[in-house]
């Protein structure tokens, strides 16, 4: 009897301590270690590391749970000579990358290396410019990067739109006008502008841009010769214009719209202009004749002082503007040497060019895109 009792017990014993022992290994086997690594490297480019769902052992993913398990035990150093392994020995996506130098990045702060820390934080931006910090990131890589912004570097854009032109009149010349010598002409002028631009940004708030752009003008002429009849000179041209330009705007952190002004100089160059002249006299029928060339008549290299506002929205690498921009000729229109030469103007049409610099205001929308961005100190310094 005491023999049973010993046996029962005996197997009573051993089977407690198979099922205490079955329940660990069933408790453990899904509990990840360093559970705060996940949930710290969550957010943009933190994504979470661990076996592939088939069971399959990946190198880079085993490689970023090595990494952050250091961290997180406190071991700075082996975090940085695992960093290195990772980088020299396994090829990474864009956000396995960015995880690998956010751990790195926290290390070097921990280890107080802050200038090691700021070097890399400048080279985490370049790849991500966009990135913002969040809450679920590492509090030394937050304070690190708290410390900079992107600003772009390299940008090109192409824009189109409308201007419109006045004349600043110097001298009317006046042959058969017989009712309105006390009085100027009728001037319409405008055209279409198409701008490419190329915008370099070596300070904060200052960028400096070249924008070379093709215009078509389309100027009408008139005035009334008499009771009946009014005499029209109209004319086509298309201008090259090379613009150099200093641009200021409220770029103070990554505001969405930011407004901007300008302000500088461009050359002119009149690549062709044709003109046709005709009198029009009520009642009776007017054949306009052909447009004829006078290029050579013209001021073909001018040059212009230039101002303008925009209005720029931006979205990650994308900026879109409208802009309104004013400019001033220095030099007249029409060359006054040359007046007299037109003999087809002069003796057919009793009309002599007026001599008038142009002032001309254009309305543009355009789209530019960030090609290379710059990382800037929010205090001219990081750590």
């Amino acid at each position: 009897m005491k023999l049973f009792i010993k046996l029962v017990l005996t197997t009573l014993f051993l089977s407690a301590i198979f099922y205490c022992a079955e329940a660990q290994v069933d408790t453990l086997s899904n509990l990840p270690m360093f559970q705060n690594a996940v949930s710290e490297g969550g957010g943009k480019g933190g994504a979470d590391v661990g076996q592939q769902s088939d069971g399959v052992s990946n190198p880079v993913e085993t490689g970023l749970q090595t990494l952050q398990s250091l961290y997180f035990a406190g071991k700075y150093r082996d975090v940085l000579s695992q960093s290195q392994k990772i980088h020299d020995s396994l090829h990474l996506s864009k956000d396995e990358n960015l995880l690998r130098l956010k751990y790195t990045i926290a290390s070097f702060k921990e280890m107080e290396y802050d200038r090691e820390a700021d070097s890399l934080a400048k080279i985490f931006l370049q790849k991500d410019p966009f990135y913002t910090v969040s809450n679920t990131d590492l509090v030394p890589f937050r304070e690190v990067l708290d410390n900079y912004y992107t600003k772009p570097q390299f940008s090109v854009w192409v824009a189109a739109g409308k201007t419109f032109a006045g004349t600043y009149m110097d001298t009317i010349c006046s042959i058969v006008d017989t009712i309105s010598n006390a009085r100027t002409p009728d001037y319409s002028m405008n055209g279409f502008v198409m701008q490419v631009g190329f915008e370099y940004r070596p300070f904060k708030l200052f960028s400096i841009s070249f924008s070379p752009s093709f215009t078509t003008y389309s100027i009408s002429r008139s005035i009334k010769r008499s009771n009946m009849a009014t005499f029209y000179y109209e004319e086509s041209s298309h201008v090259l214009t090379l613009p150099l330009y200093v641009e200021s705007g409220l770029y103070l952190g990554r505001e969405i719209f930011v407004p901007s002004i300008y302000a500088g100089a461009q050359m002119k160059y009149i690549i062709n202009s044709q003109y046709t002249a005709f009198t029009e006299i009520a009642s009776v029928y007017t054949d306009i004749p052909e447009y004829k060339d006078n290029t050579d008549l013209k001021n073909r290299l001018n040059y212009s002082f230039l101002g303008g506002i925009r209005l720029n929205f931006n979205h990650r690498r994308m900026t879109y503007f409208a802009d309104l921009g004013v400019s001033l000729d220095m030099l007249t229109y029409n060359n006054p040497e040359k007046k007299y030469s037109n003999y087809d103007l002069l003796y057919q049409h009793f009309h002599v060019p007026d001599i008038f610099q142009m002032f001309e205001y254009a309305v543009k929308i355009g789209v530019k895109v960030n090609l290379k961005y710059k990382t800037i100190a929010k205090y001219n310094y990081g750590y």
